[in-house]
């Protein structure tokens, strides 16, 4: 049984990622469509059925952000079969260009800033955002990689994040629970720097709003997408 059916004439929503995890889910990456699987993490109720959302700084990977999503589709099975999947299928052959565009060292730890469009196409195409050295293999692990595509607005949040989450990780927690963790560092980051706010605080601003009014207020851009069959 599918766990997400991709319909033929897909709508294509760009929007304000950035606005998004300041608002409404902190854990939304570059692109996800409709998923209400209980047994998986990527849940995301709020997006309509027939949509993918895509961070608008991402739009030149459409075609290969759509495709990642659809392996959602006929894999019932671990997500990290489903990523390896789609490594093995959709990840180009041969020497892969270089990648690494900027590195300094911050404390003990080298930022990378690196081509993100390059790494998902020839390495892991769920790599977003950043990462570091305990959670994907290709990292050495006293790195933290981050993508050059990300919004600016968005760096001090990814390096706070992949910093707690190594920093629990390297004291022996799992992945899940440091992931948890970070995003709450990340959350009360934002509502510090940013005022943001979540649904559930006092002071959401969004109370009261319909889904459509709250949609078009991080929509960038739309258009219908014909999935080849």
């Amino acid at each position: 049984m599918p766990l997400i059916k991709i319909p033929k004439n897909l709508k294509v929503v760009y929007v304000d990622g950035f606005k998004i995890r300041n608002h409404i889910d902190d854990d939304f990456a570059i692109a996800h469509v409709f998923f209400d699987e209980l047994c998986y993490f990527p849940k995301k109720f709020y997006i309509p059925k027939d949509e993918i959302w895509i961070d608008y700084h991402y739009r030149n990977e459409t075609e290969f952000l759509i495709k990642t999503q659809h392996y959602f589709s006929f894999s019932a099975k671990s997500y990290l079969h489903i990523r390896n999947l789609m490594k093995k299928e959709l990840c180009k052959k041969g020497p892969v260009p270089d990648f690494k565009l900027k590195i300094f060292r911050k404390d003990s730890k080298k930022i990378v800033y690196v081509d993100g469009k390059v790494l998902r196409e020839y390495i892991d195409p769920e790599f977003v955002m950043g990462g570091h050295g305990l959670v994907y293999s290709y990292i050495p692990e006293n790195e933290i990689w981050i993508d050059v595509k990300v919004d600016l607005k968005e760096v001090p949040y990814i390096l706070l994040h992949e910093r707690v989450e190594y920093d629990l990780m390297k004291k022996g927690k799992s992945y899940d629970v440091a992931h948890e963790y970070a995003v709450v560092a990340d959350k009360e980051e934002r509502r510090k720097r940013t005022g943001a706010s979540y649904a559930g605080d006092y002071n959401y601003p969004w109370y009261g709003q319909s889904n459509k009014k709250i949609i078009k207020k991080i929509t960038v851009s739309q258009k219908i997408w014909k999935i080849k069959s």
